[in-house]
């Protein structure tokens, strides 16, 4: 049985603020409540001067600090957690709100960016080395607005103390994996299925059908490259032989992927199947010799070897971890069952 965790989130929202992404946060985190049965997350809005907030929409939403009284009067530990949501004007107080990221950081406070939130970090070198998440729309400007940073079409990214999602919706999913973190996938799974979300979306899941339309408008030559590799992940083809069915020059894919989506086309391909090896992990019991083959591995060695340098762990752990946490699904169910129907 895991030990009881609280966590406290501050959440740092400025003028014109998506409110989706406020309640995509919010929301699984009242929820495991309610399951859990106890308050495990709490959370505070920060503004720079402690007055309601607007958001995108015409809203306003009450503050609970001004930034200045949330930096000295709260105590930052390992169990805070800060979220950065800023609208369309988050300048008067970036400069004291940096200095207090820093300082959490440094006392190992985990920071996550959304959105917007995700480029103010990359902005002021706080995800230089890392991996960040940024909106389907972003990433050609990302990609070369900031160098140092691993620009990713994921739905989120988590690298060390700094997590990112795309904005809006994808805080979900991003909050969903903070929770299975802390208290297991059975908690996550049971989160997702009273919020009618359908399947829940890991971190290597990628914004594929913005990335189609992307590319039809900004490259229509590289989509017919990256529809053939998304087919042919069990089977992957050579250079050559997506050179012959594009009817492009080797090194003008090469130049195309570069530029559109940031990596080598052969990053882009072992990307694309490393990403199916994970979820038939996570959501099949396929024997590992065979999640390699249909990944396009020969061997499990070259196979395993790929997928945790990619992943950061083994694939056996994968799937350890998932069985680790099944055992609890049931129970969540019931309880969230009996609150129904004593509502």
């Amino acid at each position: 049985m895991r030990s009881i965790l609280r966590r406290q989130f501050s959440i740092i929202l400025t003028e014109g603020f998506s409110l989706l992404a406020f309640t995509s946060l919010t929301a699984p985190l009242r929820i495991a409540n309610e399951l859990l049965g106890y308050e495990a997350y709490s959370w505070n809005i920060v503004t720079h001067d402690g007055a309601p907030v607007q958001t995108s929409c015409g809203l306003c939403l009450a503050a609970d600090y001004d930034l200045e009284t949330a930096r000295t009067a709260r105590a930052l530990d390992q169990s805070h957690f800060m979220a950065l949501l800023p609208g369309d004007n988050g300048e008067a107080f970036r400069s004291r709100l940096i200095s207090w990221i820093r300082e959490a950081v440094a006392r190992g406070v985990s920071v996550a960016g959304v959105g917007r939130g995700a480029l103010m970090l990359a902005e002021h070198g706080l995800l230089d080395g890392r991996r960040c998440a940024v909106h389907w729309s972003m990433f050609a400007s990302s990609v070369e607005n900031f160098p140092e940073v691993v620009i990713s079409r994921a739905f989120y990214e988590i690298d060390g103390l700094f997590h990112t999602c795309a904005g809006e919706a994808a805080s979900f999913d991003l909050i969903l994996e903070i929770i299975r973190q802390d208290y297991g996938q059975a908690l996550r799974d049971a989160i997702n299925e009273i919020a009618l979300q359908g399947q829940v979306r890991s971190r290597t899941d990628r914004q594929a059908m913005a990335l189609h339309m992307r590319l039809e408008r900004s490259c229509p030559a590289l989509l017919p490259v990256v529809k053939l590799m998304e087919q042919t992940v069990a089977d992957p083809l050579t250079m050559d032989a997506l050179r012959a069915s594009s009817g492009l020059s080797r090194r003008h894919i090469e130049r195309l992927f570069q530029h559109h989506l940031g990596m080598s086309p052969w990053r882009f391909y072992r990307q694309l199947r490393i990403e199916r090896a994970h979820a038939l992990l996570e959501n099949s019991i396929v024997p590992l010799i065979d999640v390699a083959l249909a990944s396009g591995f020969a061997s499990p060695s070259h196979f395993a070897k790929a997928y945790k340098a990619f992943m950061g762990c083994t694939p056996q752990e994968t799937r350890t971890g998932r069985k680790r946490d099944g055992g609890r699904l049931n129970s969540f169910r019931e309880r969230s069952l009996a609150m129904s129907v004593a509502a």
